[in-house]
């Protein structure tokens, strides 16, 4: 499963990162952005409900969408994500334990890293593909200096990227780009499910522009 999960998220190009104050509409934003072509989702375990929200994604949302729950920093949480409908847990930081403990889990780690230390560290516990983070102060040339000695390294930058920024980071050899608040805000009501859609729209014709140029 977990190679599928890699293989879902290359192809998408994009994780779409939900980090909600409110789940209330989760089910609706899941369906805005997959009907829009984005169909790899990450909701953050940073709020009280969202591991329900996660399950009721799941279950509406069926297996065309890929789910899985960031900012986790607890090596309990895997089990409880892959109970919930979760594939893959995304970390802020580097923890081995955590890598361990999704992968006993059966779920894909994306633990954050951003020197080539941490990247190192990583691949040796096990990570396949890590997320680069904060990635966005830092810029596409970060990226593109540490693919030099670590070409084939699978590679998600987030944090303060614009949904509208996201060709040159794959231009510059990630294999996805993880985008917040930018694209889905922490509090969506009914009227920002179309601005939503919209945004999910420009990404998906980013991806598939990058990848006609390569």
């Amino acid at each position: 499963m977990t190679e599928a999960t890699r293989d879902a998220i290359g192809r998408t190009g994009a994780v779409v990162v939900l980090r909600l104050r409110d789940h209330g509409r989760a089910v609706e934003v899941g369906h805005v952005l997959a009907e829009a072509g984005l169909g790899v989702l990450e909701v953050t375990l940073d709020h009280p409900g969202a591991l329900d929200a996660l399950g009721a994604m799941a279950q509406a949302l069926g297996d065309d969408v890929v789910l899985g729950a960031g900012t986790v920093r607890d090596p309990a949480l895997p089990e409880q994500v892959a109970a919930a409908g979760g594939r893959f847990c995304v970390s802020p930081e580097l923890d081995v334990a955590i890598v361990a403990a999704t992968l006993a889990a059966g779920l894909e780690p994306l633990p954050g890293t951003l020197t080539p230390t941490e990247i190192g560290s990583a691949l040796r516990a096990g990570a396949r593909m890590v997320k680069l983070f904060p990635a966005g102060a830092l810029g596409p040339g970060y990226l593109r200096a540490l693919l030099g000695p670590f070409g084939d390294l699978a590679v998600v930058p987030t944090g303060g990227i614009r949904h509208d920024e996201v060709a040159p980071w794959l231009e510059a050899g990630a294999v996805a780009v993880g985008l917040g608040s930018d694209l889905v805000g922490a509090r969506p009501g009914p009227g920002d499910l179309e601005e939503i859609g919209r945004r999910a729209r420009a990404v998906v014709a980013q991806v598939q522009e990058s990848r006609a140029g390569s």
